[in-house]
């Protein structure tokens, strides 16, 4: 497909994607389903609602944020859009592409079905996205769906295109309690684009994997803060926060005795992203937010926000 230009969206995420946080056994607070201010105030009405029902009916149960996101970040919701290579509509789908997922033709939905119509978009959108397999890899759908495949270019070339959307994803349910800051919203953004990323011992970069602590450097380093490279020198000199004031951007630490072994970044609803051991994958993972509480053979230390720095 083509595509209109990146728009900045990390400083409206406000905790994780709630599909991920699904899909990775964690227990997101009733809230994540509501839409938030940001989503009710930017998305066009009569939209919001059709991308719940079209989400609902999907295949593979595509979360409504998920698909909202894709048409405004494709689109800026404008039903007419036409791109210099010919994409058409919401969805900015080429032709071809659209009639392969236009039908059943969705009630309410124009016959013959047309990327111009809203309906006929978001059924076909939320089908395409299933294709790609958006619930068991949503940073490389995302990838397919900005350019056709999963290859190395197209991903190079699509990454930040990911990392938008899921950070415009988050943004519809994000609460306005305990509130990222811009740089703690990207980090989030950062850190779940990488979930699918093998660990890799002494990893620091999408390229080559990542252990716990490199995944923070280079998170964190995206967003422009600089933090130590070892999990226990993060615990040590940055600022701790107290668990009840916890912000999606935040770093969690376990470990045994005084020292940290390990460290993840909050992402809300007792969750963090965090690149766990040898043989794993970046993921999500839940814990239990209470100080010396047990997280495998570890417990929770606490916690602490670098952007205090």
């Amino acid at each position: 497909m083509t595509h209109t230009p990146l728009k900045i969206a990390a400083a409206v995420v406000g905790v994780c994607v709630f599909f991920m946080c699904a899909l990775a056994g964690g227990a997101p607070a009733s809230s994540t389903n509501n839409p938030s201010q940001l989503a009710t105030s930017t998305i066009p009405t009569g939209l919001l609602s059709l991308f719940e029902q079209a989400a609902a009916a999907s295949p593979c149960g595509v979360p409504w944020t998920l698909l909202a996101a894709v048409a405004d970040t494709e689109s800026t919701f404008d039903t007419t859009a036409v791109s210099n290579a010919g994409a058409e509509g919401l969805f900015q789908f080429e032709p071809a592409t659209f009639a392969e997922y236009a039908k059943p033709v969705p009630a309410g939905g124009a016959v013959p079905p047309s990327p111009f119509d809203p309906v006929d978009a978001a059924y076909a959108a939320a089908r395409y996205l299933c294709s790609l397999g958006v619930i068991e890899n949503p940073t490389l759908a995302l990838v397919a769906y900005n350019c056709g495949n999963t290859g190395p270019v197209c991903q190079a070339a699509s990454t930040a295109y990911a990392e938008q959307v899921l950070a415009t994803a988050a943004s519809y349910t994000a609460t306005s309690v305990n509130t990222p800051n811009g740089v703690q919203a990207a980090v989030v953004a950062y850190a779940e684009s990488q979930i699918g990323t093998p660990y890799v011992f002494g990893g620091a970069n999408p390229s080559t994997g990542f252990d716990c602590s490199g995944l923070v450097v280079w998170a964190y380093g995206l967003a422009g803060v600089v933090v130590p490279r070892v999990a226990n020198d993060q615990w040590q000199s940055e600022p701790h926060v107290a668990l009840e004031q916890l912000v999606p951007g935040d770093l969690v630490f376990f470990g045994a005795g005084g020292d940290a072994e390990h460290v993840g970044i909050y992402i809300g609803d007792s969750a963090m992203v965090d690149a766990p051991h040898t043989g794993a994958d970046v993921r999500i993972d839940t814990f239990t937010d209470v100080v010396g509480a047990a997280w495998g053979s570890q417990v929770l230390l606490g916690a602490a926000d670098p952007v205090e720095l």
